[in-house]
């Protein structure tokens, strides 16, 4: 170089303190914002490109499982809710939120293997990328709430707003396991088969096909459910459909938001110690 001045290399990916890791995978997010709505896009078009229905499928698909599901249901119990319907598409489009955001953040690094390999930039982008595209494709289904206020003669209400909050909540309780499975499935790919299994398990054992009401007439079930951390959105979502404000207890919503919160921190410290070495098995 000219003047035999010395230029200071900088190590490409570079990580920072695994402590500081929650805060700068907000920094990331914002800093890299532009890529991350490219990926979005990108992931949401190749979602429904060659198909003839289209964005329709976002309506379609939890419509079409609802009515699998109600129908299943009614032929087991005697006196369904005349709700029953509503509640069952919301539990849908809730728990297939958190399930799509869990399977897509622990396959982020697995999925996007040739682009890791060509160029580097932060890979928890991947994540970020594979979140929002799933928050968007959630919001859109939401659109099938729309003929059900004008079928079940339900005002709309400021409570409404509760239900993209349900929504954000659910793919918060999600991304933070994700993140901390994501590593691993780099080394082994048994990891997204079982957390496949615990998706569909767990649609089981979650407020879709059964709502808090329910469990509170089985005493003792109120007790065990409420631990697990899905049954707020789920219920704050169908509180927000009726336009009242959720009576859900209080030490139930605190373990939902602090599951979400003690799994975001610990799964992106994990996400930033082990992921350059994992990426190496790609």
């Amino acid at each position: 170089m000219g003047g035999g001045e010395a230029v200071q290399l900088k190590e490409v990916g570079e990580r920072s303190s695994s402590i500081l890791s929650p805060v700068s995978s907000v920094s990331v997010l914002f800093y890299h914002q532009f890529l991350i709505k490219n990926l979005i896009r990108k992931d949401i078009k190749g979602r429904y490109s060659n198909s003839f229905l289209g964005y329709i499928w976002t309506v379609l698909e939890p419509a079409l499982l609802s009515t699998v599901y109600y129908f299943l249901f009614i032929m087991i119990a005697d006196d369904p809710d005349p709700l029953y319907p509503v509640w069952v598409i919301i539990g849908v489009i809730i728990w297939s939120c958190f399930g799509k955001v869990l399977q897509s953040t622990v396959t982020s690094l697995t999925r996007n293997a040739s682009t890791i390999h060509l160029v580097y930039f932060p890979r928890i982008i991947f994540t970020y990328a594979s979140v929002g595209s799933t928050i968007w494709i959630t919001l859109m289904s939401s659109v099938v709430f729309i003929p059900l206020l004008i079928a079940y003669d339900i005002g709309i209400s400021w409570q409404l707003l509760l239900v993209p909050v349900a929504i954000f909540l659910a793919a918060f309780n999600a991304v933070g396991l994700g993140l901390l499975l994501a590593p691993t499935n780099c080394i082994n790919r048994d990891v997204e088969h079982l957390v496949r299994f615990i998706v569909r398990a767990g649609f089981f054992l979650s407020p879709v096909m059964w709502t808090w009401d329910m469990a509170l007439k089985r005493g003792w079930a109120s007790d065990v459910v409420i631990w697990n951390p899905m049954v707020f959105p789920i219920t704050l979502a169908r509180d927000g459909f009726l336009g009242k404000v959720t009576e859900f207890p209080v030490d139930g919503i605190l373990i939902s938001i602090g599951w979400g919160v003690a799994m975001w921190v610990i799964g992106s410290m994990v996400f930033n110690k082990f992921e350059h070495s994992a990426v190496k098995y790609l």
